[in-house]
């Protein structure tokens, strides 16, 4: 460095530190006094209590500025990890104020925090005196119409209605070029994997939250488990479907579009080696007609491609045939054309059937425009991007042999039409891996377009879907000792282009929804579950996920998946759903504050459900409202009733005013069944329990139903001794209808094993066998099983739920017998107090209702599980007693059987007689008994009915007094053939009508 640019230098940094001085103040005492400051804020402690684990925060350093007598304070970054709030800013500023002392009293002060004013820390939504920062207001829904709606369903426009939110959840299953293999991200541990177990959120409860609200929801993964796949196209469709053109139809013009493959290469576009078809002249009362071929029943999802243009329609119709009836919709074809468009998940069955399996197009005829026609695809299917290195020939292309919901993203956006080097290859073919992450952030870019186009062309017109914000959903590594919780962290990023969005609007929204949403969760966490649950901070970092979007965004890291404390949590269907909810109501409060408008949280789903009789053809449902003590807007003010008859589909459901509904069944020997939902201006709440109901014609008496099975839980956790993990062997646990996050078996639960790498990752180790095979648990649709059986024995039945049966006026006199299901309910330990009891069978008002039918000469069969080792391995005296006296059984084993098989003993042959085979391994339809329950008889008049084959333990009893009863330690919808659960229902049925 030369001498003048020493003086030059010099001379500037004199002028600094001159300035918030008069023109006869010395440069040594302006540094004495700066030095004077300094010293007195690094004695500052305890800033801010209760939040040392995000770092230290302490002072940093500080600057003057005599054009407004103002000294600029800064702190060190932690600071800004803080969810800051005006009371806070207020007390640190006083603390700071006093701890200067009275020579600065004359300044103002300013607190600075990794580059931010720390008032400026505070979203918006939570300022009363700081003004609000209309820059981080982002919502503008004028003029918008919705990419896809329900023709009929009602709009909440308190909730999320026709907002677009992208959406996606961790990593998943790639290729890694350098060892020529497929394989997760992360490690399997404790019987899942960080690429899936945050889908067991998203899935099942948060993106139905979401659309439930009212918003169309984007993902850049699968989001169907269903591994078919039909696919009917105008160039080449599954075998055995077709796509049908009316007649009249004149001159339709051939445009680039989708073509099915079964493999697809590297660089290859699926939506760009077809063609689609541009319609303009179709009349009100043509449709076109894609006829799918299913080769098995099931639930899929329903997607359509389209091409765009400016002559497009924003209102073709789309009507989805399906085995529940019809359902319509309006797709805005100005927009999302040469991608998968979803519309909704139905049933369909087997076969070709366009009464209840068909997609048609049409439009309503009095708008000019043309239509655009390409393929409709059923279900998620099978992984078809096949890899291998870029360096080399010689290696084998490899798909990935998993379903395509288990895929990373790179893959889905490849067959999904999305254009390669903006989007999903951003690294030259050469890091699946980075590519994955990476491609998100470029995905919700292209879903929009210019001017927020990907980051290599701003301007590229994308699919012109205004997005409205963003979020990623992951879990995060690391051991706490002590059983101690990792918790909850949220990342954004404001780094990136000044911090603005190529829109003009700042990036500050990333960290007010962040904020937010991490608010939110925590809260309702501590509230519900835990209230020790960490809440460790909000991070202004450049990940990808954060930076990329050109919208508000936010990386959740909610938990560790690799700390035991945490995933005793995670595993649970019960905190799944909470934090979803939770998720849901912050990006609802964030963006109807961004939309300056009033929200309500959509309510919760019902309970006391009960199918009552009141005439031979006609029933009466009732159910209860429940109030969410976390969200008073979530109150219901009506209710939608849907029905399927026998195995069909739901329909689209009926809007009920009042808390019950009368309907005639007009049908005899058909099951009824029914749902019911809640409803409010923010939208729709999940759906309750089913209940099934049905006449049979010559009907020999009604016999009630009551579904006592309502218990959902991980699997039971032990820690001993060094030891500690899933016990699956005792406990399984219950899945929320279905499990799509299972990988295996843990198998080491040793605590001082060693992460070698992810195929040996030590503590929590577990097996990949069960990898893209959807675990059953509880459907909440076991009452239309059993009743099957039974009008199958020439009895008519309703069903009720545990709480409307035990009710204290509920009358049990119209039933020739009651059949209660007990599945695999037990007390399970609280998430929030293990010492209280959750899904208890016994209650004080079961035991009641129980000994008032038996008083009363009644008939009972109970089949559960767990209806002895509920008492015994609890040491429940008084519930043994009860047992003992009313129901004649004891316990005496919680692990009676492997083989599932059981058989009638000689002692009941006068009423029973033969074998079954109930579940007790996996299988997709029923969920498997793991521990099944040996009972044996209790005094009198009471016998062994059933044996299990492999040791012979009692698996049954049969009582014949008073009253009469035949309880079951094995759920009798397990046992595996529809034809052997009728035999066996038919012979309960027999002893029950025995003089």
């Amino acid at each position: 460095m030369n001498r003048s640019i020493r003086l030059s230098f010099g001379l500037v940094l004199f002028l600094l530190f001159a300035r918030p001085f008069s023109g006869t103040s010395h440069p040594s005492k302006q540094s004495r006094v700066k030095v004077k400051a300094e010293n007195r804020l690094r004695e500052l402690a305890n800033l801010m209590p209760g939040w040392k684990h995000v770092g230290r925060i302490a002072f940093d350093s500080l600057s003057f500025s005599s054009d407004h007598n103002l000294i600029r304070i800064y702190f060190t970054t932690p600071l800004s990890y803080v969810p800051v709030r005006e009371p806070e800013v207020k007390s640190m500023e006083k603390t700071v104020r006093n701890r200067l002392g009275r020579k600065f009293r004359k300044y103002q002060i300013a607190l600075y925090t990794d580059h931010h004013l720390l008032r400026e820390l505070i979203p918006n939504q939570f300022r009363i005196a700081i003004p609000v920062d209309q820059r981080r207001i982002t919502g503008n829904k004028s003029g918008r119409i919705p990419v896809v709606g329900q023709i009929g369903k009602e709009q909440p426009n308190l909730g999320l209605f026709n907002n677009n939110i992208a959406l996606w959840e961790s990593h998943g299953w790639y290729y890694e070029s350098k060892q020529d293999r497929w394989k997760w991200q992360r490690a399997r541990l404790f019987g899942t994997v960080e690429d899936i177990s945050p889908m067991s959120f998203v899935l099942p409860y948060l993106v139905p939250m979401l659309e439930n609200g009212g918003a169309n929801v984007f993902l850049p993964r699968e989001r169907d488990w269903q591994p078919n796949e039909v696919v009917v196209d105008n160039d080449r469709s599954t075998a055995g479907s077709e796509m049908i053109l009316p007649n009249g139809l004149s001159h339709p013009e051939s445009q680039p579009g989708f073509l099915l493959k079964d493999t697809l290469f590297t660089g290859e576009n699926p939506f760009h080696m077809g063609t689609s078809l541009r319609i303009s002249n179709l009349r009100k009362d043509q449709v076109i007609q894609f006829l799918p071929s299913f080769s098995i029943k099931g639930r899929y999802s329903v997607s359509v491609s389209y091409n765009n243009d400016s002559t497009s329609l924003p209102n073709v119709i789309y009507t989805v045939y399906h085995a529940g009836g019809k359902t319509r919709f309006l797709v805005n074809q100005k927009i999302g054309g040469g991608t998968w468009i979803y519309l909704g998940t139905f049933d369909f069955l087997p076969g070709k059937n366009p009464e209840n399996g068909m997609v048609s197009v049409g439009c309503d005829g009095e708008e000019k425009g043309t239509i655009s026609v390409d393929a409709v695809k059923f279900g998620g299917g099978m992984g078809n991007v096949a890899r291998r290195p870029s360096y080399g020939t010689s290696f084998n292309y490899k798909l990935s042999g998993k379903p395509r919901y288990l895929e990373g993203a790179r893959y889905y956006l490849q067959s999904s039409g999305f254009p390669d080097t903006l989007t999903y290859n951003l690294n030259g073919d050469k890091n699946d891996y980075n590519d994955d992450y990476q491609s998100r952030g470029e995905w919700v870019n292209y879903l929009m377009g210019k001017p927020n186009g990907p980051e290599k062309m701003r301007n590229s017109p994308g699919l012109g879907i205004p997005v409205d914000l963003a979020l990623a959903f992951h879990t995060d590594a690391g051991i706490a000792p002590h059983d101690s919780i990792i918790g909850t962290l949220g990342i954004y990023s404001t780094k990136a282009d000044n911090g603005t969005f190529p829109n003009g609007k700042s990036r500050m929204a990333s960290r007010d929804m962040s904020d937010i949403i991490q608010t939110q969760v925590v809260d309702d966490i501590r509230q519900l579950y835990k209230k020790e649950w960490t809440r460790r901070g909000l991070w202004d970092k450049q990940y990808s996920e954060a930076w990329r979007p050109n919208v508000p965004t936010m990386l959740l890291e909610l938990l560790s998946h690799q700390n035991l404390a945490d995933m005793r949590f995670g595993l649970d269907p019960r905190f799944r759903f909470s934090v979803s909810r939770s998720i849901y109501k912050g990006i609802l409060k964030f963006e109807s504050y961004q939309e300056n408008r009033p929200y309500v949280v959509q309510p919760l789903p019902v309970e006391g459900f009960a199918i009552t009789k009141i005439s031979a053809n006609s029933v009466r449902l009732s159910w209860k409202e429940v109030n969410d003590p976390l969200e008073p807007s979530a109150k219901p003010d009506r209710y939608k009733v849907y029905s399927r008859l026998d195995d069909l589909g739901f329909d689209d459901g009926t809007m009920v005013a009042d808390t019950f509904l009368v309907l005639k069944l007009d049908q005899t020997d058909r099951i009824y069944s029914f749902k019911v939902t809640a409803i409010n201006q923010g939208g729709e709440s999940f759906p309750g329990e089913i209940l099934s109901a049905g006449i049979k014609g010559n009907s020999k008496g009604d016999v009630l139903v009551v579904n006592g099975f309502y218990r959902i839980c991980a699997p039971s956790i032990f820690d001993h001794d060094g030891m500690a993990g899933a016990a699956w062997w005792n406990d399984q646990g219950v899945a929320d209808h279905q499990d799509i996050s299972f990988v295996g078996n843990q198998y080491d639960f040793d605590r001082n094993s060693k992460w070698l790498d992810d195929d040996s990752p030590g503590w929590g180790a577990s097996y990949g066998n069960m990898e893209g095979k959807v675990i059953p648990g509880n459907s909440f649709d076991f009452p239309a099983i059993h009743g099957k059986a039974i009008m199958a024995s020439g009895y008519s039945f309703t069903s009720v739920g545990k709480e409307a049966f035990c009710r204290a006026d509920f009358d049990l006199s119209p039933y020739f017998a009651t059949d209660i299901i007990l599945g695999k309910e037990r007390s399970t330990p609280g998430l929030k107090d293990p010492a209280a009891m959750d899904f208890k069978i016994y209650t004080p008002a079961f035991k009641a209702k129980i000994s008032d039918l038996t008083k009363k000469n009644g008939r009972l069969f109970l089949s559960g599980a767990y209806i002895g080792s509920e008492f015994g391995e609890r040491n429940d005296s008084l519930t043994a007693d009860f047992a003992r006296d009313i129901l004649h059984f004891n316990w005496r084993t919680g692990h009676a059987s492997k083989g599932g098989e059981f058989y009638t003993t000689d002692f009941a042959r006068k009423w029973l007689n033969g074998n079954w085979n109930f579940n007790v391994e996996y299988t997709p339809d029923i969920y498997s008994v793991e521990s099944p329950d040996g009972i044996e008889p209790a005094g009198k008049n009471v016998i062994t009915a059933f044996r299990y084959q492999e040791n012979n333990v009692s698996a049954g009893i049969l009582f014949n007094g008073n009253c009469r009863i035949i309880a079951m330690g094995i759920p009798f919808e397990t046992i595996v053939e529809r034809s052997e659960r009728n035999r066996l229902m038919e012979q309960i049925i027999r002893f029950f009508e025995s003089k």
